[in-house]
Order: C-alpha cells, then structure tokens, then sequence
C-alpha cells in the first residue's frame, strides 16, 4: 500500500526550484512530450472553466490520489487563490516526485498574457497595417483558436470593426490582438507570418494542426500522432495503426487502453468519429486490440 511521508516544517523544500511564470507553464506544457495538468481547485469551478486536457483533482482528494500520479512526464499543477498549489507542491515533493511545476493560480495564467506570448514577422506586420489602414471600420485583429484536443488547435485571423468583448487583447509589434479566454492557453508560442500563397496565418509550433495530405494510411498516422495519441497519453494510453484494409483502419490500443472497459466507446465514439471527420474517405476503424492481456487504465477520469 502506498505510504505517505510525514509533511514537516523544516525539510529542504524549495519553492523557486519548482514555481513557474505564466508562460513558463504553457511553455513546459507546449514543449514537453508527456505534460500531466492537474486542477486543484473544486470541482464546480473546473466545471465553469478549466485549461483543456487538464484533470480535475480537489485539493482536499490530492494526498488520497497520490497514487495515481505518474512517476514518468511532467506534472503540472494550478489552483484558486488560496495556496493549494504550495500544499500539493510540498507533497509531491515529500514523497519522491521529482518532475513536478505549479504556477500561483489559475487567475494568474489569465491576468498575465502580454506581446511575448505571440510573434508578428515583418511581413506580416505590415500587410496587417495594410489591411486595417485601407478599412474604414476594422480596427484590430482577432485570433480564433479551435481547439480540437488537449494539445492541437486549428488557427487563424479575422479582421475586427469593434472591439472584442470577454477577451484577453494586448499589442504586438503596434498591432492589437484579440482572443478568447478558453482558447488562451493556446496562444504561448504562436508566430504570424506570411505563407507561400502570401496568405496571413497564424502557427503555433507542437500545437497547431497540420494540413493532411498523402496516403490514407499518412493521412491516418498524422492524425493518431498530433490529435488522438496526445488526447489518450492523458490516460496513459496509445493506440498503433497496424494496417489498412478496404479503406478501414485495423488498430491497436497499449498502455493504459489495453483492457480498458470503455474501450468499445473510445474507439466508436471517440477516434473513430475524430479520423473520419477530418478523413471522409475512411470507412471505419476496427480495434485487434488482445484487451484479455491489459491492466486497468493509469487514470480512470
């Protein structure tokens, strides 16, 4: 059974070895290949708001799921306004955890963003000068987001003739920039530049989606590595393409999908529904998964 280390006064923990800024934290949870976000406000509040992927853990339930902390890829960890990070923190600490981050609060990632969260080339600056100077109305720049999992996004912009309400704005490089409060967890890392069409776009590197070409079975592959695998790693799982067959995809689940009860619905509902959306062309998804040899999933919600 796991045992807990008696929390003391005098021990070596270090709280400036593990607090993060507010872009230092998108930037661990951008970059990093296996990050693990744990909310530790209440649940009602995860509820209302919450940075997408993350799970909803209590403070008050920390110390009891402990257990299901994993012990390989970054922790990363905010609260409400009241310390819970610093309590958590000090457990994780206490108990062995080494590759653990937190941030103050979650109010905090949202009351800081600034011009060096976002990047304008040259050319794109001065075409959105352009376009704003040669309108009689539109006046700054909207960001949209979409978010399509817990680490991919579709980006792009649109021209504003009013300002944006119930947003987050701030200047870059002169221009004013616009975008939504659930989608600004997305935004650290994210350059405008001008593509090969001359066209203005918005890219985030790790987080955006790529543009699906090749093969259905390239197709396929791009979409488990950037939008399903990153989704089901939350819960320790994975799932491989073992081969294509009359334009379906016979696939193969690991870790912490492998045995999973829900596996029927994660497969049906969930990749299947996410491959043919952005491929038409595929007919269906089957799982050859052998679950009879799987363990019970590292996280269950």
């Amino acid at each position: 059974m796991f045992k807990f280390k008696d929390l003391t006064d005098d021990n070596d923990f270090n709280t400036a070895d593990y607090r993060l800024t507010p872009r230092e934290f998108f930037e661990k949870r951008r970059t990093s290949k296996r990050p693990y976000v744990f909310d530790l406000r209440s649940s009602e509040a995860y509820e209302l708001e919450h940075i997408p992927g993350s799970h909803s853990l209590p403070i008050e339930h920390f110390e009891n799921s402990i257990y299901q902390m994993p012990f390989a890829g970054d922790i990363l960890l905010y609260g409400g306004e009241d310390g819970e990070v610093l309590t958590a923190a000090e457990i994780l600490y206490d108990n062995g955890f080494d590759s653990f981050s937190f941030t103050d609060s979650y109010e905090a990632l949202f009351s800081s963003f600034d011009s060096t969260f976002l990047s304008i080339t040259e050319a794109a600056k001065k075409l959105l000068e352009e376009k704003i100077q040669n309108s009689d109305s539109q006046i700054a720049v909207q960001l949209i987001i979409e978010s399509t999992s817990a680490l991919k996004a579709n980006y792009r912009l649109e021209l504003l003739d009013s300002q944006f309400k119930d947003s987050i704005q701030f200047e870059v490089n002169g221009i004013r920039i616009y975008t939504e409060r659930k989608t600004a967890s997305f935004l650290e890392g994210t350059a405008i530049e001008i593509n090969e069409d001359g066209e203005l776009v918005p890219h985030n590197p790790q987080l955006s989606i790529s543009k699906l070409s090749g093969s259905l079975e390239e197709q396929i592959q791009l979409m488990l590595d950037e939008q399903v695998n990153p989704m089901l790693a939350s819960h320790g799982g994975n799932v491989m393409l073992e081969g294509i067959k009359e334009n379906s995809a016979y696939v193969r689940f690991g870790g912490g999908c492998q045995g999973c009860s829900m596996i029927d619905t994660t497969v049906k509902q969930g990749v299947e529904v996410m491959l043919k959306e952005a491929i038409p062309e595929l007919a269906g998804v089957y799982d050859v998964t052998d679950h009879s040899e799987g363990v019970s999933p590292f996280f269950t919600g």
